[in-house]
């Protein structure tokens, strides 16, 4: 069965000899990582594939030192603390992608593809235009051949058009928080989310969910969380911060 794991500490995994043994698995990791330094992601993880975490609609206000010309910005998330990029403007694609690049060039031979995150605040209206902008110039910038592959959280509007879709996560959308859905929000899951899902499934696209509460197995699912559940690889429990290794691996 295929797996993921999420984290983004700076911990190395406790327990080597566990983390060798897996294969099959994706990883993702934030670029600042220590298993990203001198291949020692290949010692821990021989078998398993690497995505280093993007977010390109937003950055950390310090981040934007590193900017070498004016970057049109949006608002300040005081949730993530991020300054949000207005991506409709060229400048703006050209230092995310500045980021996205930097942290897939640094990480070496070991690193799949990048994770890429927050697409869904870019989903309405003409802003989907600005972020297949992006994508597209993040490709032609990365000079490789087969491009960079992408595991995406949602933006379920912007997967048929990403060639190079590897992975999608359907964070706080698992089976067993569907089930818990009201009516309308599910008839939303039936129209939007189950449709994109198997049209990626078709495509060899691996689903993973993610939820942050523990989930219980016996509990009845309904019918769309049952179909949902079909379609998904996996389904991964972490912690709201995503700093802890998971704890078959500790």
């Amino acid at each position: 069965m295929k797996s993921a794991i999420f984290y983004y500490g700076l911990e190395l995994p406790p327990d080597q000899a566990k983390t060798v043994l897996l294969k099959d698995a994706t990883v993702v990791l934030q670029p600042y990582h220590p298993l990203l330094t001198e291949d020692k992601f290949a010692r821990y993880f021989p078998h398993c594939s690497l995505f280093i975490y993007w977010n390109p609609t937003g950055v950390p206000p310090e981040a934007l030192r590193a900017a070498a010309e004016p970057i049109p910005l949006l608002e300040l998330d005081p949730v993530w603390n991020l300054i949000r990029l207005d991506l409709r403007s060229a400048a703006a694609r050209r230092f995310a992608i500045m980021q996205g690049l930097a942290a897939w060039q640094a990480c070496g031979t070991c690193v799949t593809g990048l994770f890429v995150d927050d697409l869904d605040l870019w989903s309405a209206g003409k802003r989907p235009a600005a972020v297949m902008a992006l994508l597209s110039e993040l490709q032609s910038g990365a000079a490789a051949d087969a491009g960079i592959p992408l595991f995406v959280n949602r933006g379920f509007s912007f997967w048929p058009k990403l060639a190079d879709l590897q992975a999608v996560l359907l964070e706080e959308l698992t089976p067993g928080i569907v089930s818990a859905l009201p009516p309308a929000d599910i008839q939303w899951v039936e129209r939007r989310v189950l449709p994109a899902v198997r049209r990626v499934r078709q495509r060899g696209v691996a689903v993973f969910g993610l939820t942050y509460e523990p989930e219980h197995a016996s509990a009845p699912l309904t019918a769309a969380a049952a179909r949902l559940a079909a379609l998904t690889d996996n389904t991964i429990m972490t912690c709201r911060s995503v700093d802890q290794w998971p704890e078959d691996l500790q």
